[in-house]
């Protein structure tokens, strides 16, 4: 009898402790589930374009392009990136051969929306009426085909933008514009980097707005 007791308090305690390791196994999953939950879900957002970059009266409600009507016009018909400007992640070019694509750091737009809207607001603040193909109908203007080889942030500190741009009017020439523009990095971070991708393209919309003036 004493026998059978304690044989019954040994499977006891071996169940319990089984029970236990158990739950603290679920425990532990659970907490690692959380962890990867909390980790994928912190995930941080940029806009390329700035929507505050027009300064207007208080209490204003006209457009930018009221104000340049009789600018020239310029209809931007094509923009060409490289594919991994095509990502969502923001891009840092971590070694001369090396680029890493972030994946908690993205874009809240595709970058080829960004980037036309970056460059309407600032060649609108050079006096310039910007259409797309959209809105576009017919009338006289100078346009613009623009392909960007290189846009990225560098292990240098600094942002470089390269490529070239084509402005032409109804005539058959067409010139063409190499660019290669740098600008330096205040501080680390990816949120320095899109300012300086912003300060990039404000170089190249004035480069635009002579060569489209020119023509």
């Amino acid at each position: 009898m004493k026998g059978q007791n304690e044989m019954k308090m040994t499977t006891e305690l071996q169940s319990k402790t089984r029970r236990n390791t158990f739950a603290l196994v679920m425990a532990s999953l659970l907490f690692a589930l959380s962890g990867c939950t909390s980790t994928q879900s912190s995930l941080s957002y940029y806009l390329l374009h700035s929507a505050v970059s027009f300064e207007q009266p208080e209490g204003s409600l006209s457009s930018p392009t009221q104000s340049v009507k009789q600018g020239t016009t310029l209809l931007i018909t094509s923009i060409t990136l490289p594919d991994y400007l095509k990502h969502r992640g923001l891009v840092y070019q971590v070694s001369d051969t090396n680029l890493h694509i972030s994946t908690t750091h993205l874009w809240a737009e595709p970058f080829e929306e960004g980037l036309r809207k970056t460059l309407r607001d600032q060649l609108t603040n050079d006096n310039l009426v910007v259409l797309t193909n959209r809105d576009y109908q017919g009338e006289s203007a100078v346009e613009l085909s623009i392909h960007i080889s290189d846009f990225v942030s560098t292990f240098n500190g600094n942002v470089v933008l390269k490529g070239h741009f084509i402005v032409s009017t109804q005539q058959p020439e067409k010139n063409r514009y190499p660019f290669f523009i740098e600008t330096t990095l205040k501080e680390d971070g990816f949120s320095a980097s899109v300012i300086a991708m912003r300060k990039a393209l404000a170089v190249l919309s004035t480069e635009i707005a002579e060569s489209a003036r020119a023509n």
